[in-house]
């Protein structure tokens, strides 16, 4: 059983400063999306990317897409299956496989200097938690539902570990569970 609980928060976010932390982060996210496009259209068989918002593991290229043709005859790259999509890896035996390697990490790099709404956020608001519970790692989160600003953050127990629940401003209101789950309409 833990010894960690959450509190959770909402607010509008038409209200300052969640408006121009929403603002800012928006103009980080289109200044990284130009970035990622501009070595995304040097790569013919690019249909999207296979892994997450910080990270970026091969690049998707669509099964009817003329291009996967081509990659298969090259040496240079590894095509795996991955949830029914096609993603192409670097084989860094090869010349194509160090290029493909190098735009890759570019890629990441980009990633990691934007970082996601909810730890961007968290961070301007001074709400960044996290709180150790035996082997267990329990962090704040945050995001954007039905135009509210929505927060997770977790409460220090007995037998807990690092943070101390964060000062909350008061344009973010409590609110129970089972609303913070009806926003995201779960």
């Amino acid at each position: 059983m833990s010894n960690v609980e959450f509190r959770f928060f909402k607010g509008d976010m038409s209200v300052e400063p969640l408006k121009t932390i929403d603002e800012n982060w928006q103009n980080l996210r289109e200044v990284r999306n130009q970035k990622l496009e501009e070595i995304f259209a040097t790569i013919p068989f690019y249909n999207g990317w296979c892994g997450s918002e910080t990270s970026m593991y091969g690049i998707v290229c669509d099964d009817d897409s003329p291009a996967l043709n081509d990659v298969k005859s090259m040496k240079g790259y590894k095509i795996e299956r991955y949830k029914g999509k096609n993603v192409i890896k670097p084989d860094r035996r090869y010349k194509a496989g160090k290029e493909l390697d190098k735009k890759l990490r570019q890629c990441r790099e980009i990633l990691n200097e934007a970082p996601d709404f909810s730890n961007y956020s968290l961070k301007q608001l001074g709400l960044s938690c996290w709180v150790s519970y035996g082997t267990n790692l329990y962090i704040a989160v945050a995001g954007i539902a039905n135009g509210q600003y929505i927060a997770k953050i977790p409460v220090k127990g007995e037998d807990c570990d690092l943070d101390d629940f964060p000062k909350v401003p008061d344009y973010l209101v409590e609110i129970k569970e089972s609303e913070f789950l009806a926003l995201q309409g779960k």
